[in-house]
Protein backbone atom coordinates (compact mmCIF):
# COMPACT_ATOMS: atom_id res chain seq x y z
CA UNK A 1 0.00 0.00 0.00
CA UNK A 2 2.57 2.38 1.07
CA UNK A 3 4.80 1.69 -2.16
CA UNK A 4 1.30 2.25 -4.70
CA UNK A 5 0.17 5.31 -2.83
CA UNK A 6 3.46 6.81 -1.12
CA UNK A 7 1.38 10.40 0.04
CA UNK A 8 -1.45 8.51 1.71
CA UNK A 9 0.16 7.74 4.53
CA UNK A 10 1.28 9.59 7.49
CA UNK A 11 3.73 7.02 9.02
CA UNK A 12 6.87 5.56 7.71
CA UNK A 13 7.34 1.73 7.22
CA UNK A 14 10.28 2.07 10.19
CA UNK A 15 7.00 3.06 12.25
CA UNK A 16 5.45 -0.32 10.98
CA UNK A 17 8.65 -2.57 11.91
CA UNK A 18 9.18 -0.80 15.09
CA UNK A 19 5.03 -2.12 16.13
CA UNK A 20 6.17 -5.64 14.47
CA UNK A 21 9.30 -5.66 16.49
CA UNK A 22 7.71 -4.95 19.75
CA UNK A 23 4.33 -7.20 19.01
CA UNK A 24 5.82 -10.52 20.73
CA UNK A 25 9.35 -8.30 22.91
CA UNK A 26 7.61 -8.09 25.81
CA UNK A 27 9.70 -5.09 26.26
CA UNK A 28 5.86 -2.77 26.67
CA UNK A 29 2.58 -3.94 28.05
CA UNK A 30 0.79 -2.31 24.82
CA UNK A 31 0.21 -6.37 23.88
CA UNK A 32 0.16 -7.82 26.78
CA UNK A 33 -2.84 -9.83 27.89
CA UNK A 34 -6.09 -10.55 25.61
CA UNK A 35 -8.35 -7.85 26.83
CA UNK A 36 -8.62 -4.81 29.06
CA UNK A 37 -9.56 -7.27 32.40
CA UNK A 38 -6.29 -9.03 31.90
CA UNK A 39 -4.27 -6.27 31.22
CA UNK A 40 -5.61 -4.73 34.64
CA UNK A 41 -5.24 -8.06 36.58
CA UNK A 42 -1.66 -8.58 35.38
CA UNK A 43 -1.12 -4.48 36.20
CA UNK A 44 0.70 -4.21 32.71
CA UNK A 45 0.28 -0.20 33.24
CA UNK A 46 1.71 -0.30 36.31
CA UNK A 47 4.69 -2.12 35.70
CA UNK A 48 5.41 -1.44 31.44
CA UNK A 49 5.19 1.83 29.36
CA UNK A 50 2.91 1.78 26.43
CA UNK A 51 4.71 1.55 23.18
CA UNK A 52 2.74 4.24 22.28
CA UNK A 53 4.39 6.39 24.70
CA UNK A 54 7.50 5.35 23.42
CA UNK A 55 6.96 6.17 19.94
CA UNK A 56 4.99 9.24 20.61
CA UNK A 57 8.41 10.06 22.81
CA UNK A 58 10.53 10.16 19.05
CA UNK A 59 7.62 10.60 16.36
CA UNK A 60 10.03 12.51 14.21
CA UNK A 61 11.35 9.35 12.93
CA UNK A 62 8.29 7.63 12.02
CA UNK A 63 6.24 10.71 10.08
CA UNK A 64 6.19 9.69 5.96
CA UNK A 65 7.96 13.16 5.16
CA UNK A 66 6.07 12.50 1.71
CA UNK A 67 2.70 12.43 3.37
CA UNK A 68 -0.05 14.58 1.92
CA UNK A 69 -2.64 15.86 4.42
CA UNK A 70 -5.18 17.47 1.92
CA UNK A 71 -5.45 14.56 -0.20
CA UNK A 72 -8.78 12.59 1.03
CA UNK A 73 -9.62 10.40 -1.43
CA UNK A 74 -10.50 7.24 -1.10
CA UNK A 75 -7.47 4.63 -2.00
CA UNK A 76 -8.07 2.00 -4.59
CA UNK A 77 -5.13 -0.66 -4.70
CA UNK A 78 -3.84 -2.96 -7.52
CA UNK A 79 -4.21 -6.22 -6.15
CA UNK A 80 -2.66 -7.19 -9.31
CA UNK A 81 0.41 -9.80 -8.73
CA UNK A 82 2.40 -7.73 -10.76
CA UNK A 83 1.86 -5.08 -8.09
CA UNK A 84 2.63 -7.26 -4.99
CA UNK A 85 5.65 -7.33 -3.50
CA UNK A 86 7.64 -9.03 -0.42
CA UNK A 87 7.95 -6.47 2.48
CA UNK A 88 11.61 -6.75 2.04
CA UNK A 89 12.08 -3.80 5.13
CA UNK A 90 10.77 -6.33 7.48
CA UNK A 91 11.53 -9.83 5.72
CA UNK A 92 14.86 -9.52 4.15
CA UNK A 93 16.24 -6.63 6.22
CA UNK A 94 18.88 -9.31 8.14
CA UNK A 95 19.93 -10.57 4.86
CA UNK A 96 23.19 -8.26 3.75
CA UNK A 97 22.68 -9.06 0.43
CA UNK A 98 19.27 -8.53 0.34
CA UNK A 99 19.55 -4.82 2.50
CA UNK A 100 19.09 -1.06 0.92
CA UNK A 101 22.60 0.78 0.57
CA UNK A 102 20.48 3.28 2.49
CA UNK A 103 18.04 2.35 5.71
CA UNK A 104 14.42 4.16 4.59
CA UNK A 105 14.11 5.99 7.82
CA UNK A 106 17.28 7.45 7.50
CA UNK A 107 16.17 8.69 4.05
CA UNK A 108 12.83 9.89 5.63
CA UNK A 109 14.87 11.95 8.35
CA UNK A 110 17.20 13.30 5.87
CA UNK A 111 13.70 14.28 4.13
CA UNK A 112 12.30 16.33 6.93
CA UNK A 113 15.18 17.98 7.97
CA UNK A 114 15.06 19.20 4.13
CA UNK A 115 11.36 20.09 4.99
CA UNK A 116 11.86 22.11 7.94
CA UNK A 117 14.56 24.11 6.52
CA UNK A 118 12.11 25.00 3.27
CA UNK A 119 9.16 25.65 5.93
CA UNK A 120 11.90 28.07 8.10
CA UNK A 121 12.63 29.73 4.64
CA UNK A 122 9.44 30.45 3.44
CA UNK A 123 8.70 31.80 6.61
CA UNK A 124 11.52 33.88 6.72
CA UNK A 125 10.85 35.11 2.75
CA UNK A 126 7.29 35.45 3.59
CA UNK A 127 8.02 38.07 6.28
CA UNK A 128 10.64 39.81 4.35
CA UNK A 129 8.07 39.95 1.72
CA UNK A 130 5.40 41.34 4.15
CA UNK A 131 7.99 43.98 5.31
CA UNK A 132 9.06 45.04 1.57
CA UNK A 133 5.39 45.77 1.10
CA UNK A 134 4.47 47.71 4.18
CA UNK A 135 7.95 49.79 3.46
CA UNK A 136 6.63 50.44 0.09
CA UNK A 137 3.29 51.36 0.86
CA UNK A 138 4.64 54.18 3.33
CA UNK A 139 7.02 55.63 0.79
CA UNK A 140 4.24 55.82 -1.93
Amino acid sequence: MTVQFPYAFEFNEHFLVTILDHLYSCLFGTFIGNCEKQREKLKVRVKTMSLWSFINSQLEIYKNPLYTESIQQVLFPSASIRKLELWKGYYLRWNPRMRPQEAEFERCRHLQVLIKLLREKCQELQEQQQRESQIATVVA
